[in-house]
């Protein structure tokens, strides 16, 4: 049985994720916002350089910093801790039900990916309407004619006025988008065993040529010899195993699996930004299609493919990446914090461990 604090690694994990969104959110959230706008500004233009900037000056004037850079934060939060939660705990439970590859001990980059998009697309289909709701909130005014004012009066308002359809509008684009946590999470895999196989390797050098330089003796690989495979991944005879226990090489805690703080950030960083420019454009079909229909509103989608007809044709492929700018600023920091607290959680779950410690 694997080390677990709760008794259960997926659920661990779906603490470890629920703990990142929560403080991912929170802080990161007026750019969310700001990006959410952009997004379904159908006009032709595209935001200019310092829009971003610019933008956050004009909202925090006009609407004020709670009712404005943070109006639509309820949904968001329960809908990027959900989110996060049931998504590593789908992830962490789909990848425990596959086989691991006989030779490397690991799953590969394909299961990997397979897992990730199952478990993106159960959690998508289960936190649609929050998504719908944060939209609606974004795009619009505390004071605007029909503006939802909660997170729960906007659940009741859509159920009534729109039911079923209203709540998983966007859900299309939304299952596409599971292509972006898969494309993150299995760059982010990879990176992560990469470095740990670093890690262990350089240890595992810097433990041989200690241990030939103060005994002067090679280390045997013979048949008959110790295994201390599960530490240094070398055999070695009797003799020279005994006198190892000298230098208490061995006796040393190594933690392949836990890298450093950098390490993490940069490997989130990375894997962000290389699935963010590959899918972003799901994000702005979903945005469209969950706006809140109005008089005032400029154009009506009708589905998935009306909206990709219209957009192109008014704003050319530009219109597909609408706010990426504000995404990218709010992605790269926000990634970093929902990693790092991720890892952080894991870690201390692991080396608090309740269960599994004497399998």
């Amino acid at each position: 049985m694997p080390k677990s604090y709760t008794g259960s690694v997926a659920t661990d994990q779906a603490l470890a994720g629920f703990t990142g969104g929560a403080v991912s959110t929170i802080c990161l959230h007026p750019l969310d916002l700001i990006k959410t706008r952009f997004q379904v500004n159908a006009s032709q233009a595209a935001p200019r350089i310092g829009g971003t900037f610019r933008s956050f000056q004009q909202i925090y004037r006009s609407e004020g910093f709670r009712h404005g850079l943070y109006r639509g934060l309820t949904p968001n939060f329960a809908g990027a801790t959900v989110s996060w939660g049931l998504y590593f705990y789908l992830y962490a439970g789909i990848k425990a039900r596959m086989a691991v590859d006989p030779t490397t001990g690991r799953l590969g980059p394909t299961q990997h990916m397979t897992a990730s998009m199952l478990g993106g697309a159960l959690t998508a289909l289960v936190t649609n309407p929050f998504w719908v709701i944060k939209t609606r909130m974004c795009t619009t005014q505390r004071t605007s004619p029909g503006a939802y004012q909660s997170l729960i009066g906007g659940l009741v308002s859509l159920v009534k006025t729109e039911g079923v359809q209203g709540v998983y509008r966007g859900i299309v684009p939304a299952l596409f988008g599971t292509s972006h946590g898969a494309i993150q999470f299995m760059a982010y895999e990879q990176l992560k065993y990469w470095r740990q196989e670093v890690k262990k390797k350089r240890w595992e050098k810097q433990f041989l040529e200690e241990v030939r330089g103060k005994k002067g003796e090679p280390i045997s690989d013979s048949s008959a010899g110790i295994s201390s495979e599960g530490r240094t991944g070398v055999s070695m005879d009797p003799k020279t195993f005994e006198k190892l226990r000298e230098t208490r090489l061995l006796e040393q805690k190594q933690d392949w699996e836990t890298l450093s703080t950098v390490e993490y950030l940069c490997m989130a960083a990375t894997s962000k930004v290389a699935a963010t420019v590959a899918t972003y454009p799901y994000q702005v079909l979903r945005s469209r299609l969950q706006m809140m229909k109005s008089p005032s509103t400029e154009v009506v989608y009708t589905g998935v493919m009306d909206c990709i007809r219209k957009i192109k044709r008014a704003e050319g492929i530009l219109g597909f990446y609408k706010g990426v700018a504000p995404n990218v600023i709010r992605v790269l920091p926000g990634t970093c914090i929902t990693f790092l607290v991720y890892e952080t959680v894991s870690a201390w779950c692991r080396n608090h461990a309740r269960y599994g410690l004497d399998e």
